[in-house]
């Protein structure tokens, strides 16, 4: 390659790169706020299908008048943003990838530890939305008096939590090419 080729390819890995880390820091930072915002704006008809999910089991909860107290309320609220937060630390790492691909930062242990962290939590995500749901029926189950109270466990497994699981182990599949793939570059560079 000539050296206007080369050039070229860095000024692109730089532009696209830092684009990248752009779009990935700020759909963490929409993602972040647009759930509380959501839940602070829209609360009456957000916690009414809270209330609708979860009162076949608890048939109290679809009582007219029934207010739930703010610890229930707050409970399932930050249960509802911990996968968001592992979304946005995913995002956020995402992002850190990017800007250091445009710094010409490519195969660098630093990267490849980075994509592998990611791909875990893509994994990790879609796991943790059963137990989400198991533990907004506890919080809703706080003010209900104890013959009322139920508990359920939900497992199971969506076509979508099965698409972020493979991506997470196709993310954590590059990591490991890219580390076998530096460990030869460095092997090659070490000959003369």
């Amino acid at each position: 390659m000539n050296s206007r080729s080369v050039a070229y390819a860095r000024s692109r890995l730089r532009t696209i790169g830092a684009f990248a880390a752009y779009l990935a820091w700020t759909t963490a930072v929409v993602e972040l706020t647009i759930t509380p915002l959501l839940f602070i704006f829209d609360f009456p008809e957000i916690f009414n299908g809270y209330l609708q999910a979860y009162g076949d089991q608890m048939p109290l909860l679809l009582e007219p008048g029934y207010q739930a107290s703010p610890l229930a309320i707050g409970l399932v609220l930050a249960v509802d943003m911990i996968p968001t937060l592992i979304s946005v630390v995913a995002l956020g790492l995402t992002g850190l990838f990017f800007h250091r691909l445009s710094r010409g930062q490519t195969w660098t242990s630093a990267n490849i530890k980075l994509l592998w962290w990611v791909g875990l939590l893509c994994i990790f995500t879609p796991l943790l939305w059963p137990v989400t749901y198991t533990l907004q029926g506890l919080a809703l189950a706080i003010d209900l008096p104890a013959g009322e109270r139920s508990f359920s466990f939900s497992i199971g497994v969506s076509s979508q939590a099965v698409y972020e699981i493979m991506k997470g182990i196709l993310l954590c599949a590059f990591s490991l090419l890219m580390r076998d793939a530096k460990t030869i570059s460095d092997e090659h560079n070490c000959y003369v």
